[in-house]
Formats: C-alpha cells, structure tokens, sequence
C-alpha cells in the first residue's frame, strides 16, 4: 500500500512539474515576443521607419514558396520605410500545417524572415539559389536550370527564370561578384518586388544587412534592361 500511495504521489509530483514546465516555458516565449517587437519598434523609430504588430494585407502579398502553403498565415512584426529611394517592407510570415487525423493529429508551425524590396517595375520573375548536390543532380537531369555561363557561379547556384534572357542581361559579371560575396543568400524578383526569404526570424540589423545587399544587386542591374521593362526605347 506505502509503495502505492508512494508512486501516486512521484506521478503528481511529475504531473505537476510538466504543467510548470509548460506554464515557464509560455512565459518566456510571451517575454521574449514582447521584448523582440520593443526592439523593432525602437529600432524602426531610429531609422525613421514604421513598425506594425502585424498587417494581414501582407499574407496574400507575394506568391511562390513559402507562402500559399498550409493554414492560419500571418504577417507580424511589419517593418517599413525607404532604402536609397526604394520602398521596401520585412516581417515575419507563419503559417501553420496540419498532419494525421485522430490522436495520431499533428500541427507544426512554420516561420520565415521576408524582406522585399520594391523594383518600381514589373520584371518576368528570376530566382537565384544556392545550389545542394541534390539540386546539382535534378538540375542535371531536368534541365531547369539556367546556365549564366560561368562555370564556378553555375555549380554554386540554381538560377530559374520565365525569360533566359532576362536572367542572363541581370546576372552579369558585376552583379555575380555582388552574388558570390553572399553564397547563402537565396532571392528572387517577383512581380515589382526582390524578396530575400529563409526559415527563421530576423532581427532590424540583419534586415538593414539585407537591404544593403539587395541595393547592390538592384543598382548593377544595367540600364538598357531597366529600360526595357518600362517599355522605353534603349538609350
């Protein structure tokens, strides 16, 4: 009976310390939220830029990976402003994804760093990417890939494009030493907009660090190719 009473007594004892756990963990996942958007909002303040909690607008803003994709997506910690003369716009993006059915039902949440930096101009789409040997494999056998015709930047990276054309005019030597300094940086152009997007969250300074390098890409693009997308007659 002792040993009964003994063993009920260990289970509540973990029961209860779990529930803790819980409960501590909750606190300072809410703490750290809170602190992070005070962070934003100051740094934001400083820049003369605007913060948002949150902007529902954004979810359906952009398209292509990640966004579409599961249920519940938001747009939280909203920073915006100009950078050298370009409107541009970073936040968190969540979505949530739901696996199995019954009690074997699961949920996982999924959060990205977005920063987008407004072109002025609608482009055909390109998308540049650094390369795993798996995605050397499939571009191999797909063919999907677009060769720039530098060897070493092809191996390093999968570039995609509606327009080869397009991709090859962008993506000349100049803008190709900007991209090798940054070999972990996957971007695109999407619509009017280049996004830089990876799995996590980021701070003020890492979205001021993206935007900088995204000014480099955009101010080598030559302007015979910005005159062609605005429809212009070559200068």
């Amino acid at each position: 009976m002792e040993a009964g009473i003994l063993l009920f007594l260990l289970f509540g004892l973990v029961v209860v310390g779990l529930f803790a756990l819980v409960i501590g963990l909750a606190i300072v996942g809410q703490r750290r939220a809170r602190e992070r958007q005070q962070g934003m909002a100051g740094f934001a303040h400083h820049k003369e830029w605007e913060y948002r909690p949150a902007d529902p607008s954004l979810v359906g803003r952009f398209h292509g990976a990640p966004f579409g994709r599961g249920h519940s997506m938001a747009a939280t910690n909203v920073l915006l402003g100009r950078h050298d003369g370009r409107p541009f716009v970073a936040f968190d993006y969540r979505y949530t994804t739901t696996s199995g059915s019954g009690d074997d039902r699961s949920s996982s949440t999924h959060t990205h760093s977005v920063v987008a930096l407004n072109l002025g101009v609608q482009t055909p789409g390109l998308s540049v990417a650094p390369t795993g040997t798996f995605g050397r494999l499939v571009n191999a056998v797909t063919g999907r890939d677009i060769p720039i015709g530098d060897p070493a930047f092809d191996q390093a990276f999968t570039v995609t494009s509606h327009s080869p054309e397009f991709a090859r005019d962008v993506l000349h030597p100049g803008i190709l030493d900007v991209v090798r300094h940054h070999p972990h940086l996957a971007w695109r152009f999407e619509q009017d907009s280049m996004l830089v997007i990876r799995n996590g969250e980021h701070s003020p300074q890492e979205v001021e660090a993206k935007l900088h390098f995204m000014d480099a890409i955009l101010d080598r693009i030559p302007p015979h190719v910005m005159d062609k997308l605005r429809g212009e007659q070559p200068r």
